[in-house]
């Protein structure tokens, strides 16, 4: 009898699926704080992407809520950018707007607040590359992904970005992509804020 209860739990053990994966990186510089995402089997487009402590796995701030959204997101495009006090993370996702066919970068922002992470939205007009097109190939072009990507945290402790666009003309079949560099600062109650902003860069592909 106990040798046929020990096959048949492990028989149903075997039949029964993991349903789900879990990948925790990029940690803060004092080690607490950890990206955690959770990856169903079942849909791979709408992971759950949190902000944790990193040895107890409580969740600090849910910055993506699995099957909840509406967008897709691409969970092996998550990065985050820790200032070196471990108390301000930006956030970078790639996501794909229902109905729309291009791919969307975008930023997040938490500040540490004593016992947890607040978030912090960017302001909605983020600066844009002006791309440089050949004389008469800038009128037929179309979009196909762009946005805005956290590099580093400055001394300072402004924000340093990049925003992208990629264009491909029709014209000629080219694909181009503007990217320019700028800088986010935070006030005393954490509003962002718009500061230096370089020149656009421009790449040409065949």
């Amino acid at each position: 009898m106990r040798t046929f209860l020990f096959v048949a739990f492990s028989w149903v053990m075997c039949l029964c699926p993991v349903l789900a994966s879990e990948e925790i990186k990029y940690p803060s510089p004092d080690g607490r704080f950890a990206l955690r995402i959770t990856q169903s089997k079942d849909d791979e487009y709408h992971p759950m992407v949190e902000l944790i402590a990193k040895h107890s796995g409580t969740v600090l701030v849910t910055l993506h809520s699995g099957q909840e959204d509406t967008d897709l997101f691409d969970a092996s495009e998550a990065v985050m950018i820790w200032s070196a006090d471990s108390k301000r993370v930006a956030y970078g996702f790639h996501a794909n707007p229902p109905g729309a066919r291009v791919v969307e970068r975008g930023v997040l922002v938490c500040f540490w607040n004593g016992s947890g992470f607040d978030k912090v939205f960017l302001p909605e007009n983020l600066p844009s590359p002006r791309i440089k097109f050949p004389k008469g190939k800038e009128g037929n072009v179309k979009p196909y992904g762009g946005g805005v990507t956290p590099l580093r945290w400055l001394k300072s402790g402004e924000l340093e970005l990049t925003s992208e666009d990629m264009m491909l003309s029709r014209d000629d079949g080219k694909s181009y992509t503007g990217v320019v560099r700028f800088t986010i600062s935070f006030d005393a109650q954490h509003k962002a804020s718009v500061k230096n902003v370089g020149k656009t860069k421009t790449e040409v592909e065949e």
